[in-house]
């Protein structure tokens, strides 16, 4: 338990506040022209709307493979294959887990619920689980829908993207400048992070069964990742995967309520 709780992050408050989702129907074709493709491949983040969600708290960086490595002894659970074995090598203990699936990263927060809550008997019971896509959007780009974490201007050195030529992870929280208005690390780039929602049209509605974990369906992920040009690490931009999926872009972070 004591390494468990050494290598869990820092979690940042989310306030119960009206926030942005989505980009706006007008924005479509200049982003089309500003990051390639067709007036209809932003149309899954339109319509832009506000939300208004209960308040939450959200690591402010992903897991790292130390942590991840605890979960992986405790459950037997299948280790990423960077690590060519049972454990990860030392130079990568503090860089995002990566080779993760939904479905391994959902077993990761009910076992840290399980730990922390049998640990912690004296304190008020809580819960590890996956963002929300919502929430995930609220913490990144803040009440003020931002494009990207820090603003409205892409600046290469606050993110790892593609077009920081690194080819690979960072450790979490190399990037400070590259926090979002709430102190949130690492939202732009570094790697596609899982959250809980099903692939569904927009506006959101946690309440329309996206948010349902026996539902079948590819689950939308975040943030862009390290081989992606920047673009894909605007804040608004949806992808989605299997729920099985993995590979060495796939990673998460975790929401504590």
């Amino acid at each position: 338990m004591a390494s468990v709780q050494q290598f869990l992050p820092e979690f940042i408050s989310i306030p119960a506040v009206p926030f942005l989702i989505g980009s706006k129907e007008s924005e479509l074709s200049a982003l089309a022209n500003a990051y390639s493709g067709t007036r209809e491949s932003y149309r899954e983040e339109a319509p832009q709307h506000t939300l208004h969600l209960p308040a939450f708290a959200i690591a402010q960086t992903p897991v790292t493979n130390a942590l991840y490595a605890a979960f992986v002894a405790a459950t037997h659970t299948r280790p990423p294959i960077l690590w060519r074995g049972q454990m990860p090598p030392d130079h990568l203990l503090d860089h995002p887990v990566v080779d993760v699936s939904w479905e391994e990263a959902r077993a990761f927060c009910t076992w840290l619920t399980i730990q922390f809550n049998e640990q912690s008997s004296s304190e008020p019971a809580c819960v590890y689980r996956l963002p929300t896509e919502a929430e995930w959007e609220h913490a990144a780009r803040g009440s003020d829908g931002r494009r990207f974490p820090w603003g409205e201007t892409w600046e290469q050195m606050r993110a790892n993207t593609r077009e920081a030529l690194l080819g690979g992870t960072r450790p979490v929280g190399s990037y400070i400048t590259g926090a979002s208005s709430y102190g949130c690390l690492d939202m732009a780039g570094t790697i596609w992070e899982w959250t809980s929602s099903l692939d569904r049209l927009y506006p959101y509605d946690p309440y329309d069964g996206r948010e349902d974990p026996q539902a079948p369906g590819r689950r939308i992920l975040r943030g862009g990742c390290y081989a992606n040009p920047h673009g894909y690490a605007r804040c608004a931009c949806r992808f989605r995967m299997p729920p099985g999926m993995h590979n060495e872009f796939l990673g998460f972070r975790v929401v504590r309520v």
